[in-house]
C-alpha cells in the first residue's frame, strides 16, 4: 500500500492550510495546519481570520480564534505579534462564546495576548467543569500582572487535576515575582504534594522567596536520584550550606544514571551555592 506523503506546510497556500484545519479540527494535522497559518499574518489573513470568527458554524469558529491565538509575521528579528489589537477583540470575543472548544482557544491566546479586560471572565473559568479549560487558564493567568489573578492561581494550585495543580504551582512560583502569606501558603502546601512535579515547582518557588526553613528541606531532597527542581532550588537559594550535599552528588551520580542537562544544572547550582550573591533579584514582598 502506497503510503501519503505527509503535506509540506510551509509550500502550502492559505486555503489549503484552511481547509486541512477545519477538516481535521482536533487532530495533529489539523494544528499543524492551524501553526504554519498562525505565522502567516497579514492583511489578507486576518480577513480571513475576523470572517471564521463570526461564522454561525461552532468549528470555523474555533479554527478562526486558535489562529487569532498566535497571529505572528516573519520579521528581519524573528517571529512578532501581528494585529494584536485586532486579534484581542476576537479573543475576548471568544470568551463569551457558548461552545467551549471555541472559548479554549481564547483562554489561550489571552495569555500569549493579555488584556485585562479578560481578567473576571478567566477567573470565573478557573472552576469550570472541564480539567483542560482550568489548565488553559492556569496558564493563561501566569502571563497576568493583576492582583487578583494571584487568587485564582492559588485556587487552581489546589485542583483536583495534576496538570492544572503542576502550571499553577510553577506560575505562583516561578513566573510571578509577587510574594505575600497566601502564596507561600499555597507553595509549602504543595511541598508535598502527591505529584512529583507539582512538588518540584513548590520547592522553587518557595527556594526563589528565600522561605524560613527550604535549605533544610532542599538537604533532604538532594540525594543521588533527585531531580532538575531541586538543583534549580539550590541555584535560586545560593545557599553555602548546599555546597557540601551538592559536591556528594557529584561524586555519587555516575554518567550512566544522569543526563547531560543534570550534570549541567548540578554544576550550575554548585558554582551558585559556592560563590557571593551579587545582585540577585528577589520578588516583590507584601509580607
Amino acid at each position: 500500500m502506497k503510503r501519503t506523503a505527509r503535506p509540506r506546510w510551509k509550500s502550502l497556500g492559505v486555503d489549503r492550510l484552511l481547509r486541512h484545519a477545519l477538516r481535521h479540527w482536533h487532530a495533529d494535522e489539523g494544528w499543524r495546519a492551524i501553526e504554519a497559518l498562525q505565522r502567516r499574518g497579514s492583511p489578507a489573513l486576518l480577513a480571513r481570520v475576523v470572517a471564521l470568527c463570526a461564522s454561525p458554524n461552532v468549528r470555523r469558529r474555533a479554527v478562526g480564534v486558535s489562529i487569532a491565538a498566535q497571529l505572528s509575521r516573519h520579521t528581519q528579528a524573528g517571529l512578532a505579534l501581528y494585529a494584536e489589537e485586532e486579534t484581542q477583540r476576537l479573543l475576548l470575543r471568544g470568551l463569551a462564546d457558548p461552545h467551549h472548544d471555541v472559548v479554549r482557544a481564547a483562554v489561550g491566546g489571552l495569555g500569549l495576548r493579555p488584556h485585562g479586560e479578560s481578567v473576571q471572565a478567566l477567573l470565573r473559568l478557573a472552576s469550570h467543569p472541564d480539567a483542560r479549560m482550568r489548565w488553559q487558564v492556569a496558564v493563561a493567568l501566569g502571563s497576568y500582572e493583576e492582583p487578583e489573578t494571584i487568587a485564582g492561581l492559588i485556587r487552581l494550585s489546589a485542583d483536583p487535576s495534576d496538570e492544572v495543580r503542576d502550571w499553577a504551582t510553577f506560575a505562583l512560583g516561578s513566573l510571578r515575582m509577587e510574594d505575600s502569606p497566601e502564596i507561600r501558603a499555597a507553595l509549602r502546601r504543595n511541598l508535598d504534594d502527591a505529584d512529583l512535579d507539582v512538588r518540584g515547582e513548590a520547592l522553587v518557588g518557595l527556594a526563589r522567596r528565600r522561605d524560613d526553613g527550604i535549605v533544610d528541606r532542599l538537604i533532604e531532597r538532594l540525594t543521588p536520584d533527585c531531580h532538575v527542581y531541586e538543583l534549580d532550588a539550590a541555584e535560586a537559594l545560593a545557599d553555602s550550606r548546599l555546597v557540601a550535599p551538592l559536591q556528594t552528588l557529584t561524586k555519587s551520580a555516575g554518567p550512566s544514571s544522569t543526563t547531560a542537562y543534570w550534570r549541567a544544572r548540578l554544576d550550575d547550582a554548585l558554582e551558585s551555592c559556592s560563590g557571593p550573591i551579587t545582585g540577585r533579584p528577589q520578588p516583590e514582598t507584601s509580607l
